[in-house]
């Protein structure tokens, strides 16, 4: 009787095993050339001119696993609003996966959220209101690919005539080829985190980026762009499908100012992995913004409510600090 007890005992343990209930993480790299990719850093592009991409946000939605020997699970309702200094992305759902071998998803957004609007959700959303914003109001939608830079014109290796790649409209939606990992991707203490490697200068093969100009909708360079997605393999499992090996320590500091709206700026930021604090001061030193646990990466919107003039942002851990300058221009 001990004997058939135990034995049962051990089935259970088994199944509850299998069904262990795991969160998710995404993790994507952000590559220009196989070299780690920063906002607002200068590159140089398929035609050996300096590039500067100032922004690079998209949606994937859609996303489905297979996991543990072939099963398939719909990540369902779940929306991720890739940026380009940021890696990491927290997937809020626990699911019975204990190992992942491919993942799947769109990029854009699924045509019924597209005729949505974003004051259907919260602004912490990934389909809520965003500053700089990602949509076009509707029936146009979501902006399901934003590039933005400056890029060399004149040969003095300085970048200076700016492009707009704003990808919106159902015609833009893409199926991005499955991405399978080498082995599946295993639980650590509960959570399983899915690498990904973004080429960020694949978007832009095959395009002439002193000839794209301002691109709003679904125009020849936004169609190459999306379609970049694909025949271009922007998104990779394996950083060798790159062109150099890269490190993701994150030692790296970038602290970048989106001026889209003068009067209330954003900062987007990407620091050696802590947890910090943000304090802004005005030039008489007087403080104007304290912010705790903001993170190592993200983008923080300041308020319109400053008056115009310099500010300086202070990034502080304990371990380590960073200053940053802007402006807000009323």
């Amino acid at each position: 009787m001990k004997n058939v007890f135990s034995f049962l005992t051990l089935v259970v343990l088994i199944q509850l095993s299998l069904s262990a209930q795991n969160t998710l993480k995404l993790e994507l790299n952000h590559l220009f050339k196989g070299e780690p990719f920063m906002l607002n850093q200068n590159f140089t592009d398929n035609q050996d001119r300096a590039v500067r991409v100032e922004r690079a946000r998209y949606y994937l939605s859609s996303l489905k696993v297979t996991h543990d020997g072939g099963q398939q699970t719909p990540l369902n309702g779940i929306y991720i609003l890739g940026e380009g200094n940021v890696t990491n992305y927290s997937i809020d759902s626990t699911y019975a996966i204990s190992s992942i071998e491919k993942i799947e998803f769109d990029l854009g957004v699924d045509y019924v959220a597209n005729h949505g609007n974003t004051s259907n959700y919260p602004p912490s959303h990934p389909l809520g209101p965003k500053v700089p914003p990602m949509d076009w109001g509707w029936p146009s939608g979501y902006f399901f690919l934003t590039l933005h830079g400056k890029v060399d014109n004149n040969d003095d290796g300085n970048p200076n005539k700016p492009f707009q790649v704003e990808c919106f409209g159902d015609v833009l939606l893409r199926s991005i080829d499955p991405l399978e990992f080498s082995s599946p991707l295993e639980v650590e203490n509960g959570q399983i985190t899915i690498p990904l490697y973004v080429n960020v200068d694949r978007w832009f093969n095959n395009m002439d980026l002193a000839s794209v100009g301002f691109q709003h909708g679904a125009y020849t360079s936004n169609v190459k762009a999306v379609d970049n997605t694909n025949e271009e393999q922007v998104f990779t499992t394996n950083v060798a499908d790159t062109t150099s090996s890269i490190s993701t320590s994150r030692l790296v500091t970038n602290i970048y100012t989106d001026y889209t709206l003068p009067y209330a700026p954003v900062l987007f930021y990407n620091l050696p992995k802590d947890d910090y604090a943000l304090s802004i001061y005005d030039m008489q030193g007087k403080p104007v913004v304290n912010e705790k646990n903001i993170g190592f990466e993200g983008n923080y919107f300041v308020k319109s409510e400053l008056p115009s003039g310099v500010y300086i942002a202070i990034f502080n851990s304990g371990n380590i600090q960073q200053r940053h300058q802007f402006t807000v221009t009323r």
